[in-house]
């Protein structure tokens, strides 16, 4: 039964494999619920701002950040952080034994039944574009499975890099701060010295705590938020690509290209001419 305020639409499906939209109305005075994941889960969450709490952790997350969760496992959101219009995700729901079968797929055999061991990733431009890929493409033979994998994959890498964020009660909030203020403005040019200021911080001290905080550095924050930017233009706009370019935040467009090329896994425009691009690149 689903909880009020919380609206679900089914988006795909292939064997026990499920992509969700969920719609969130709640305020941030909403009663917490508590729920429990049936499935592993890979939640992308693509507008609003939530309070994520597991028995994984719990992280504070924004547009582009992803949820992860385990079958049996508890959880909770709530929105005392955010603008008072609740929020928009995409949430991929893996049975445990397809995920058993993606990690043979990609080496992983002999392992024990994998688990996530964090709550939550910062944004991953390729797991952004992978899910969105899903979106406006309806049923194109296997899109659906090889994008799981590749969402896995994506997921894998970042989990084994070693940048974990903080757990909620332990976050810096100026940290928090810079990462908003990256979000708003991250079509500008920006300098790490702005943002410091914006914030109350010097640069080095920034850099100290952001990445303990965000699981990435300031640098690495802001290209993700550029990109999971254009990739929402690239799929959502006829905008041609120079404009992207420069919307999303850089002025140089071959230095655009090679970001989005490297993270992505295809060049901007084969992601809008051909989704299977990205399949095919990338680790």
């Amino acid at each position: 039964m689903e909880s009020p305020g919380l609206d679900y639409r089914p988006l795909g499906r292939a064997g026990g494999l499920k992509l969700m939209h969920c719609r969130c109305s709640l305020g941030r005075h909403a009663r917490t619920v508590d729920e429990e994941h049936s499935a592993f889960s890979i939640t992308l969450l693509s507008r609003g701002t939530l309070a994520y709490r597991t028995h994984a952790g719990s992280a504070l997350l924004s547009p582009g950040w992803l949820m992860l969760g385990n079958p049996g496992d508890g959880y909770a959101c709530s929105h005392e952080h955010g603008d008072g219009t609740g929020d928009d995700c995409l949430a991929l729901s893996i049975p445990a034994e397809l995920l058993d079968d993606a990690g043979d797929a990609l080496g992983m055999r002999g392992t024990s039944r994998p688990r996530f061991a964090r709550a939550a990733l910062p944004p991953l431009p390729r797991v952004s574009a992978l899910l969105g890929s899903l979106l406006v493409g309806g049923d194109e033979g296997f899109l659906f499975e090889e994008a799981v994998l590749g969402v896995v994959a994506q997921v894998r890498a970042a989990l084994l890099d070693g940048a974990a964020p903080e757990p909620v009660a332990q976050q810096d909030e100026r940290a928090l701060a810079a990462a908003a203020y990256m979000e708003r403005h991250g079509g500008e040019a920006l300098l790490l010295d702005d943002v410091a200021q914006a914030v109350g911080l010097s640069p080095f001290h920034l850099l100290r705590v952001f990445r303990r905080t965000i699981g990435a550095t300031p640098h690495q924050y802001l290209m993700r938020v550029r990109l999971v930017r254009a990739v929402a233009l690239l799929r959502d706009t006829a905008m041609p690509v120079t404009e992207v370019a420069y919307e999303a935040g850089w002025s140089d467009l071959s230095n655009f290209t090679r970001t989005f090329r490297r993270e992505v896994g295809c060049a901007p425009q084969e992601l809008r001419k051909r989704r299977h691009a990205l399949l095919t690149g990338g680790r």
